[in-house]
């Protein structure tokens, strides 16, 4: 068996928990949606997915924890694609982007 670094190990772990993560909240949102959920599409889907890694790479675990992905309407899930498509096209800079995520997720915290 090659031998790993133990750099690598701990990268492999964090994208484990990234996707976990991810996976986990699109879960929610997609429950949440019910068949609203329908109208959404695979490439819309990756870029939420997108969005999603962003902000838990920007977030620290317990604001992750905090946001409750269930309170997220169709309309937010809607911006927040564009959002990801307008970082793609150059049409946001990364800090844009994590800024406009950042409030659409601070309304949807847990605390309120």
């Amino acid at each position: 068996m090659p031998d790993v670094k133990r750099d690598e190990v701990g990268r492999r772990v964090f994208l484990l928990k990234q996707q976990r993560s991810v996976e986990g909240a699109i879960a929610i949102i997609r429950s949440a949606q019910g068949k609203k959920w329908n109208d959404i599409s695979e490439e819309d889907v990756g870029s939420l997915r997108q969005m999603l890694e962003e902000l838990w790479m920007q977030a620290d675990r317990e604001t992750w924890k905090s946001y409750s992905f269930s309170r997220l309407t169709l309309n937010d899930i809607r911006v927040i694609i564009q959002i990801g498509y307008s970082l793609k096209n150059g049409m946001l800079t990364k800090k844009d982007a994590q800024n406009q995520l950042s409030e659409i997720f601070g309304r949807t915290t847990s605390e309120k």
